[in-house]
Order: structure tokens, then C-alpha cells, then sequence
């Protein structure tokens, strides 16, 4: 019983993994090119979209592991375990941490929001280092995920421009959770949300074998 959550845990459990290896020391230069507010504890990172990928496969992965144990064919068969759930339901519903992370799987699978907030911080830029061959009408744009070009033929896509010199990025949630089980979170960096909700699902998970054998 439960072989599939377990399985769902294992994915997220590598998810995390691979969101932290991600992130390293926050380095802030003098100048900030501001891509959104944000409010959330920020992280350092090398790489705004792989960062944003990973946090999207992290969120899913980790919510699956409810969503398997919910529908454990035969945890449904015995007596109380509908119950039991539904208490459970009603309590990730009412968790501001779970929310967050409810909304944010739904809103990527659905709408493609970012709830992110990024910050580059250019170690050296000089516009007349950038003579790259384009077609005429191109356009260099730049936020907080650092500088791309829009081309006149495929104006709905963007085409990375990487800095000679280099930069450094963090991001932070822009409207983080600040609560989880009744209490303030200590953090709300984007790491930090997600291993606190695959901790939950951990717990959960133990409680459900625990009852249900």
C-alpha cells in the first residue's frame, strides 16, 4: 500500500536535490537590473530559467506525493481511511505553506505565472561590446534575468544574449507563505518552501502507513 506515494516522495525528495544544487552565496553588485517586487528571502543563482524550471518540477513533484496518497486504490477501501483524508485535505487547504504550494502547481500547469522576482547584477556590461550578427530591426532588452534579444521575424521569442564578463542573479518569491502548521516560517527562500512542504508529505506519508496497514 502506498508504493506509488512512496514512489511520488522518491521524485520529489530528487527534485529538491536538484533546486539546491542550483543555488549558491548571493554576490550583490552596484548595479540591480529589477525584473518584479519581490518580498521573499533571496538566493543566489547562476541560471534565472533553469532555477524556474527546477522550482516548477520541484512544486509538482512534491504535491504529487498528496495527490498518490489520496488515491491509493487500496487505502480507499478500508473504513476510516476516507475520513482520515479528508481531515488531512481540509488541513493542507487551511495551511498557508500548502496553499502556496497548491496555487503554484496549478497556476504553472495552467496559466504559466512565474512567482518570482529576479535581480541581475551585471559585473561588467558595455553596450558597444554587443555586434553579434543580427538581422536588422533587432532589438537588446534586458531584466532581471539578464539581457535577450527579440528578433522582427519571431517577435514572441527570446534569445539570451550572455554577458562577455559575466553576472551574477538572485531571486526571491514574490509573495511568499509566512505561515506553516500555525507558526511563522523562519525563512522564505524558494529552497526553503519547497523542503517544507516535502517534509510535510514525508510526515504525512509515515502517519498513513502508520494508520492504514
Amino acid at each position: 500500500m502506498f508504493e506509488a506515494a512512496d514512489r511520488k516522495l522518491h521524485n520529489a525528495r530528487t527534485a529538491l536535490q536538484r533546486l539546491r544544487a542550483l543555488v549558491k552565496p548571493p554576490l550583490v553588485t552596484n548595479v540591480q537590473i529589477i525584473s518584479g517586487p519581490g518580498n521573499g528571502e533571496i538566493v543566489g543563482i547562476e541560471d534565472p530559467l533553469a532555477f524556474s524550471e527546477a522550482f516548477s518540477s520541484c512544486v509538482a513533484q512534491v504535491r504529487s506525493v498528496g495527490d498518490a496518497i489520496r488515491n491509493d486504490a487500496t487505502a480507499n477501501k478500508l473504513p476510516d481511511f476516507k475520513e482520515w483524508i479528508k481531515a488531512k485535505i481540509a488541513e493542507c487547504m487551511s495551511d498557508e505553506l500548502m496553499t502556496f504550494i497548491r496555487d503554484r502547481r496549478n497556476s504553472d500547469l495552467h496559466e504559466g505565472e512565474c512567482p518570482f522576482s529576479f535581480r541581475m547584477h551585471p559585473c561588467t556590461f558595455v553596450i558597444t561590446d554587443v555586434v553579434p550578427t543580427l538581422p536588422k530591426g533587432a532589438v537588446l532588452r534586458v531584466n532581471g534575468t539578464g539581457p535577450y534579444w527579440i528578433l522582427p521575424n519571431t517577435l514572441d521569442e527570446r534569445h539570451p544574449y550572455e554577458i562577455p564578463n559575466g553576472a551574477v542573479f538572485t531571486v526571491a518569491i514574490i509573495d511568499p507563505p509566512t505561515m506553516h502548521k500555525g507558526k511563522p516560517l523562519t525563512a522564505s527562500d524558494p529552497v526553503t518552501i519547497c523542503a517544507m512542504a516535502e517534509k510535510y508529505y514525508t510526515e504525512l506519508l509515515r502517519e498513513a502507513r502508520h494508520l492504514f496497514k
